[in-house]
């Protein structure tokens, strides 16, 4: 499987560094960021596929950074939160999962995971060719069967 972009932001430098070293490890092309302002700089310099942010942090807050990272460019988001009664569901976040401190490594793994499939669905499963979306010979063909 192919590996993932993925910006990580955190205030507290040790959950940072943690998840930026797990993912690292798994494969990933990650890049850290401690504030909300730094994750809009980093996405609008890196590109990345995925978001994994906590909510709470001064200044910008990580759904807030998100919403405006997504008005430019559609990137899912993992939120990191020590709430249990976040409401996620604001206009412009693809909040695709919501763990809540403290986070067990098998649930940031499965859900980091899950994403890189449905990202990669369309093109392992695309065309009669095996070569994914660009050599399909329709134009109009998203990947799906």
């Amino acid at each position: 499987m192919s590996r993932l972009k993925i910006v990580v932001v955190d205030d507290e430098r040790d959950t940072r560094e943690y998840f930026q070293e797990l993912l690292l490890y798994l494969g990933h092309d990650v890049r850290a960021a401690e504030d909300g302002r730094r994750l809009v700089e980093l996405c609008r310099a890196f590109g990345p596929d995925l978001i994994v942010t906590d909510y709470a942090m001064p200044g910008l807050d990580g759904l807030t950074a998100s919403a405006m990272v997504n008005r430019e460019r559609s990137v899912p988001v993992i939120l990191i939160t020590a709430r249990h009664d976040l409401e996620t569901q604001i206009s412009g976040v693809p909040v695709v999962r919501v763990l809540t401190k403290p986070i067990k490594e098998a649930d940031l793994i499965e859900a980091v995971e899950r994403i890189q499939q449905e990202l990669l669905l369309p093109v392992e499963q695309g065309c009669p060719t095996g070569d994914g979306p660009p050599a399909c010979p329709r134009p109009d063909h998203d990947g799906r069967s």
